[in-house]
């Protein structure tokens, strides 16, 4: 989209990255590049490349391991999918990390320096978080990126079957010390103290009476921030009152299926209860926290009728913003080892393993019927219509009470006007309907959630842009 408020800006920075560079010793020079915001410099003279990388960058992460080792530079590759497919990544390196990188690291670059660097690095064990370093965000391009990332914990006792997580971190949560947190925290307000904090846990309030010492911890800090819970944070208002006050405005809730029969298939069933889900929204609403969905559609007990009921859901109960994903079974998961011994498996191409291709045969519809279907869910969920309604919603019903305190600012105000003039020279007449309708209401909706709106819009039009050649 050719908007300036955007250009050359990613949602957040990689949490891994940093984090090799603060585990890196002092007299190391190390630099650090993120594909999203910034080219590779292949011609840039470097003793050793490390590379981390998720599933949907594999191809492109072993391009670039391919052409550092053309040219004569050593290539470590690590991270989660690293060790979910050692043998494969080891055809692209000259060394693979197997495991967490604290404990391991430092071993790998001594053993650089010596000239004996191993084929193999195993970390079997689970680091405690207190010797994890700050990240060394110092090194990256802040200004190209929306969010700061802040972990506190590792691990999670779910194991639902679709998720790497437990497999990799474990299954028991371990916890930075709050203290720690709070050095952290005042690390990333010293790069830039506006910018809103993402909270990467996959369950931040994992243990309740932790996350109380450590919300309480925040408050002084001032800072907003959202994070990730389960539904049944809803049950402990104590908790969600404090999670408030340290700054929390939004919570990413993985509801993953309306289908209570899919939800227990995949393991998630004894915390998700469908039957409790809108009322559990309502108490969290009532403490002026916002939600985040996330939603999984082509479950085992998934039929067509999920995507209308998805649809629904989240307009019924003004969800903002969601995720929207086809199940994808990653690989080393429990998931993607039953569907392949059940011969379900479609392909191995783990560049389409981004949740927006059908990676294998459905159990009650076909794969083009799970394809066509999360198409359509995108396109209502986002169409500018929908958007529109549950923003204004959001604001005028369930958050009454702060209604009128957001400031006509003269630059919030500049920016409406120049959205509405980009939209109406590239012929985008249904943005400029649904700007037109934000702009009378430009004292409730945030220009956040307006940018955000455009570009989950954008996306829904053609979810598989970014994967064109």
């Amino acid at each position: 989209m050719p908007i300036s408020f955007l250009k050359q800006r990613y949602v957040s920075a990689p949490l891994a990255l940093p984090t090799i560079a603060g585990l890196t010793p002092n007299d190391v020079e190390v630099c650090i590049t993120d594909e999203n915001v910034e080219p590779v410099d292949f011609e840039e003279k470097v003793d050793l490349v490390a590379i981390t990388f998720n599933v949907s960058g594999i191809i492109r992460a072993y391009e670039i391991a391919d052409e550092f080792r053309r040219r004569g530079v050593p290539v470590v590759l690590g991270g989660i999918l690293t060790s979910m497919v050692p043998d494969e990544a080891l055809f692209h390196a000259d060394a693979i990390v197997l495991g967490e990188a604290e404990g391991i690291w430092q071993e790998v670059v001594n053993d650089f320096r010596r000239g004996r660097l191993q084929r193999v690095y195993r970390n079997s064990k689970t680091p405690d978080l207190k010797d994890s370093p700050i990240p060394r965000w110092d090194l990256l391009r802040s200004d190209r990126y929306f969010f700061h990332h802040l972990q506190t914990t590792r691990g999670c006792p779910f194991n639902c079957d679709f998720c790497s997580v437990t497999w990799f971190f474990g299954g028991k949560y371990r916890h930075k010390p709050v203290e720690k947190v709070v050095e952290e925290v005042k690390f990333l307000q010293k790069i830039d103290r506006n910018k809103l904090v993402f909270i990467v846990d996959d369950n931040f309030i994992s243990n309740p009476a932790h996350a109380k010492d450590l919300a309480k911890a925040l408050i002084p800090l001032k800072m907003r921030w959202y994070g990730q819970a389960p539904i049944t944070v809803a049950e402990d208002e104590d908790l969600l009152e404090l999670l408030r006050e340290s700054g929390c405005v939004e919570l990413f809730i993985g509801f993953e299926s309306l289908s209570q029969n899919s939800l227990d298939a995949m393991g998630k069933g004894k915390v998700n209860k469908v039957a409790k889900y809108e009322q559990a929204i309502e108490k969290i609403y009532s403490h002026g926290i916002k939600i985040f969905g996330s939603f999984m559609l082509g479950g085992e007990y998934d039929d067509e009728a999920i995507f209308e009921k998805t649809v629904k859901f989240v307009n019924d109960n003004n969800i903002r913003f969601s995720l929207v994903n086809i199940v994808t079974p990653p690989p080393g998961t429990r998931l993607f080892q039953r569907l392949e011994k059940e011969g379900r498996i479609l392909h191995k191409n783990w560049e389409k393993y981004t949740a927006e291709f059908v990676t294998f045969t459905p159990n009650l519809m076909s794969a083009q019927k799970l394809q066509d279907g999360f198409l359509w869910t995108l396109k209502e969920i986002y169409s500018y219509g929908n958007l529109f309604k549950r923003l204004n919603t959001l604001n005028e019903k369930i958050f009454p009470t702060q209604k009128g305190k957001q400031q006509i600012r003269v630059r919030k105000l500049l920016m409406m006007v120049a959205l509405i003039i980009d939209a109406l020279v590239h012929g985008k007449l249904n943005r400029v309907l649904f700007l037109l309708k934000c702009l009378m209401k430009i004292r409730q909706i945030s220009s956040q959630s307006v940018l955000r709106a455009i570009n989950a819009y954008e996306y829904s039009s053609d979810p598989f842009k970014s994967h064109k050649k």
